[in-house]
C-alpha cells in the first residue's frame, strides 16, 4: 500500500516562467522544442545563426543578395579585365643523390649508403642551392648558348631571370619541377629552359672544382701517408736490430740442449746413488749382496773362515781345546775371520764413498740446471719484449702501407671523375608549353560569386538585425525570458472573415488544429485557473490579434465551455465585420455610455454554439481613452467571469495606446501576439515590460503566421510532415449511419 504524500502541495506556475512542477512533467509547451522540435541552447548570437533562420533571412532579403552577387561577379569581371596575364613553364630534372666520395679536409674515406632522410636533406640541399643568386651566371650562359638570336642585354635578362623561376621537389621521387613565370609566354618557355641548362652546368662545373680540389687534397696526404710508411719501415728495421731476436733465439735452444742433457745426467747418478744407498741398508742388516766392491775377495775370505771351523770341529773330535794343532787351528780361524771382516769393511766404506761421491755430482748439477733454468727465463722475457714491439711496429707500419696504397687509388678515381665531367644533375622532360596561371578566370568568377554570396548574406543579416524584425521565437525568448505557448500556422487565404472562423468552418484543418491545441493547454490543470478571462494583446497592427481571438473562442466553445468574446478594440473594431449578427445589437461604445443598460443586451449571438460576442463600433462622442477607465468596464467584466466559463478580450494593439494596460487589471492572463517579418523585436519586449509594471506576470507569447514547409525557419520541419500526411482527414460518417 503506497503512502499518501503529504507534501504542501506546488503552486501554480506563472504564464511565460519555468514551472515549479518537476522535470519530470514540464508544462506542454515550456522546457523543450516546440510540437516535438529539438530545443535551442540558449540563445543570442547562437540562436541568430540558426542555419534555419538564415534561410528565413535569404528568403526576405534575396534582392540584397542578388545584387550583392552581381556587383562581385562585375568586380571580378573587371579585375580580369585590367590584369596582366602570366604564364607559366615547365621541365624535369633528376637529381642524383650519391655522395662524393671525397670531400675536402675530411678525414675518413667511407662511402656511406644513402638513407631516406638522407636523401632528402640532399635533394633540399641541392634545391637551395638552385635558388642561390650565384647560379645566375651559368643560367644567362646558358640562354645565350641556346638563343643567340635574342638581343635582350645582359642586365634585363639577369633581371628578369632572377625574379620568377621556382623549383619544387615531387614527393617520393627525385624529380625536380622547374617552373618559370613570364607575362610573355615565349620568354617563360625560353627561361625554363635556360634554367634547366644552366643548373646542369652549374652543377658539373662544381663536380669538377670538387674533383680538383679532392685531387690536391688527395697527393697531400698521400705525402704525408708515404713518410709515416717509411718512418714505420724505419723503425721496425731499428727494432729488429735492437733485439737481435735470432740471436736470442739461438741462446734459447742451446740453453733448451744443455737442459736435456743435464736432466739425464741427473737422473742417472740419482739412480746410481739409490742403488748405492740400498748396498749399504743391505751390509747394515748384515747382509752380503753380491754386488758391492770386493765381493769376490770377501767370499773367500769367509769361505777360508768356514773351513778352517770344520777342521778345528774336526780337531776337536779327536783332541780336547787345549791340544796345540786346536789351539793353532783356533790362531788360522781368527786370522781368516779378521780378513773377512777387513775385506767386508774395505767392501762397505767404498760403498759409503761411493754414495757420498754420487750425491755431490747431483748436487753440482743441481745448481748448473737452476742457473740455465734463469738464463732461459730472462732469454724468454728478452724474446717476448721484442716481439711484442716489433709486432706493434708491423701492425703500424701495415696500416701506413694500407692507407697509402688507399689514397692511391682515390688519387686514381678522382682525376678520373674529373675527366669523365659527371653532373648529377640532368634534364629528363622537354619544356611543356607556357599555361596561363593568373588571372584565372573561372576561380576569379567563382571567388567573387563565393565573396558575393557571402557580403550578400552578411548584409542581409545585418540590415535584418538592424530592422529588429522578428524571426522567430528565439527573438522573443532573448530578452523577456517568455516561451511561446502555440504556434499558429501560415494560412494562404487573404479573407480575414474565412482566417478568423477557421476553426469553426474548417475544423479539421491545421489552423483549428492548433487552436486546438491552444486551447487545451490553457485547459490543462497547469493553467486552468489563470486563464479564465484572457485579454489577447499585440505590439502592432497586422499581427493577427482579433483572428486569435475568434479562433480561440470558437475553440473554446466547441469544448462546450460557455464563452465570451469581447471586442474592446473601440478605435478599429473588427470583429462585427467578422460576426454579421453582432451587428444587430449595440456595441460596446453605446453599453459604456448609456445608464441602466444590462450587459446581456449587447450580447450577441455567433452562429457558433456556446459563442457568445459583445462588438463594438466607433460613435462620434466617444472618448476610449476615458471609458476603458471606467467603472463599468469593471461591472462588465465582473459580470462576465460570473456568467461565463471563459471571456475573451480583443484589445487594440499597445504600442499605439494604453487600452490593454488598463485592462490587464482585470484579466488572469495576457497573450501577446508575434507575427514573423511583421513584429519588431524591441516593440515586444516593451510591451512585455509595460504589462510587468502594471502587475500582470502571466504573459505568454502566441506565435503567428509560421510557414510549416521543409525548409521553413526556426525547425519547425514536423509541421510539413504533419501537413503532408494529416493534411485532409477521412469524410465523417452522417450522424444518421453513425451506430
Amino acid at each position: 500500500m503506497n503512502t499518501p504524500d503529504l507534501s504542501p502541495a506546488t503552486p501554480p506556475p506563472t504564464f511565460g516562467q519555468p514551472s515549479a512542477v518537476p522535470p519530470s512533467s514540464p508544462p506542454p509547451y515550456y522546457g523543450g522544442g516546440y510540437y516535438g522540435e529539438l530545443p535551442l541552447a540558449g540563445g543570442g548570437a547562437l540562436a541568430a545563426l540558426n542555419p534555419l533562420r538564415l534561410w528565413q533571412i535569404a528568403r526576405d532579403k534575396w534582392l540584397t543578395i542578388l545584387l550583392a552577387i552581381l556587383f562581385a561577379g562585375a568586380a571580378a569581371a573587371f579585375y580580369l579585365s585590367r590584369s596582366i596575364p602570366v604564364y607559366e613553364a615547365e621541365t624535369r630534372l633528376e637529381l642524383s643523390v650519391r655522395r662524393p666520395r671525397i670531400v675536402n679536409k675530411q678525414d675518413a674515406m667511407i662511402e656511406e649508403r644513402v638513407g631516406a632522410e638522407d636523401t632528402a636533406n640532399i635533394l633540399n640541399t641541392q634545391i637551395e642551392k638552385f635558388k642561390n643568386p650565384l647560379i645566375l651566371p651559368h643560367v644567362v650562359a646558358a640562354y645565350r648558348e641556346l638563343f643567340p638570336e635574342d638581343e635582350i642585354g645582359d642586365e634585363e635578362l639577369m633581371q628578369r631571370l632572377k625574379r620568377h623561376a621556382k623549383f619544387e621537389i615531387i614527393r617520393n621521387t627525385r624529380l625536380v619541377r622547374v617552373l618559370f613565370s613570364d607575362s610573355d609566354p615565349e620568354f617563360a618557355e625560353r627561361a625554363c629552359a635556360a634554367f634547366a641548362a644552366g643548373v646542369e652546368a652549374a652543377v658539373r662545373a662544381e663536380n669538377r672544382s670538387g674533383s680538383n680540389a679532392a685531387v690536391a687534397w688527395l697527393e697531400a696526404q698521400a705525402q704525408l701517408q708515404k713518410k709515416e710508411l717509411e718512418e714505420a719501415d724505419q723503425a721496425l728495421l731499428d727494432a729488429r736490430q735492437k733485439h737481435q731476436m735470432d740471436v736470442l733465439a739461438g741462446q734459447r735452444k742451446t740453453i733448451e740442449e744443455s737442459l736435456l742433457r743435464f736432466n739425464a745426467r741427473l737422473s742417472e747418478i740419482e739412480a746410481m746413488a739409490s742403488s748405492e744407498q740400498k748396498m749399504l741398508d743391505t751390509l747394515g742388516a748384515g747382509k752380503l749382496p753380491s754386488e758391492i766392491p770386493g765381493a769376490e775377495q770377501v767370499t773367500a775370505a769367509l769361505d777360508r773362515c768356514r773351513q778352517a771351523l770344520a777342521e778345528r770341529n774336526s780337531l776337536l773330535s779327536r783332541y780336547t781345546p787345549q791340544h796345540p794343532a786346536v789351539a793353532a787351528q783356533d790362531k788360522v780361524i781368527q786370522l781368516y775371520r779378521e780378513q773377512a771382516v777387513d775385506a767386508f769393511l774395505r767392501a762397505r766404506n767404498t760403498a759409503a764413498a761411493n754414495l757420498q761421491l754420487y750425491h755431490a755430482q747431483a748436487d753440482g748439477l743441481r745448481q748448473k740446471q737452476e742457473e740455465l733454468l734463469a738464463t732461459a727465463s730472462r732469454l724468454d722475457g728478452e724474446i717476448l719484449v721484442g716481439e711484442m714491439k716489433i709486432t706493434g711496429l708491423t701492425r703500424t707500419r701495415d696500416a701506413a702501407d694500407a692507407s697509402y696504397l688507399g689514397l692511391l687509388n682515390r688519387i686514381q678515381e678522382a682525376r678520373l671523375s674529373a675527366d669523365e665531367n659527371t653532373a648529377t644533375v640532368k634534364q629528363v622532360a622537354e619544356i611543356a608549353p607556357a599555361v596561363q596561371i593568373y588571372p584565372q578566370p573561372l576561380r576569379i568568377l567563382l571567388l567573387g560569386l563565393v565573396l558575393g554570396l557571402a557580403g550578400g548574406f552578411g548584409l542581409a543579416f545585418l540590415t535584418d538585425t538592424l530592422a529588429d524584425r522578428v524571426v522567430g521565437a528565439a527573438d522573443i525568448e532573448d530578452g523577456t525570458g517568455l516561451k511561446a505557448m502555440a504556434v499558429l500556422p501560415h494560412v494562404k487565404s487573404r479573407d480575414r472573415q474565412a482566417i478568423a472562423t477557421a476553426s469553426l468552418t474548417h475544423r479539421f484543418g491545421e489552423l483549428a488544429e492548433a487552436f486546438a491545441g491552444l486551447r487545451s493547454i490553457l485547459d490543462s490543470p497547469l493553467y486552468r485557473e489563470q486563464t479564465k478571462v484572457i485579454l489577447v494583446a499585440s505590439s502592432l497592427p497586422a499581427e493577427g490579434k482579433t483572428t486569435t481571438c475568434c479562433n480561440l473562442a470558437i475553440a473554446s466553445a466547441r469544448n462546450g465551455q460557455k464563452t465570451l468574446l469581447i471586442d474592446f478594440d473601440l478605435r478599429r473594431p473588427l470583429v462585427r465585420s467578422i460576426f454579421p449578427e453582432v451587428g444587430k445589437k449595440d456595441g460596446l461604445l453605446e453599453f459604456l455610455h448609456g445608464d441602466g443598460q444590462n450587459p446581456e443586451e449587447i450580447v450577441a449571438p455567433s452562429g457558433c454554439c456556446n459563442l457568445s460576442i459583445i462588438g463594438s463600433r466607433v460613435i462620434d462622442k466617444s472618448r476610449p481613452a476615458e471609458i476603458v477607465g471606467g467603472a463599468k468596464v469593471a461591472t462588465l467584466l465582473a459580470w462576465a467571469r460570473a456568467n461565463f466559463d471563459r471571456v475573451i478580450l480583443d484589445v487594440p494593439p499597445l504600442g499605439i495606446v494604453s487600452d490593454a494596460l488598463t485592462l490587464a487589471a482585470h484579466v488572469d492572463c495576457v497573450l501577446l501576439m508575434a507575427r514573423p517579418a511583421t513584429s519588431r523585436k524591441h516593440a515586444i519586449r516593451h510591451t512585455v515590460q509595460r504589462f510587468r509594471d502594471v502587475g500582470m506576470t502571466n504573459i505568454a507569447i502566441i506565435m503567428n503566421d509560421i510557414i510549416h514547409s521543409k525548409f521553413s525557419y526556426q525547425s519547425y520541419g514536423p509541421y510539413y510532415h504533419y501537413q503532408k500526411h494529416y493534411g485532409a482527414y477521412a469524410q465523417p460518417v452522417p450522424e444518421s449511419k453513425a451506430t
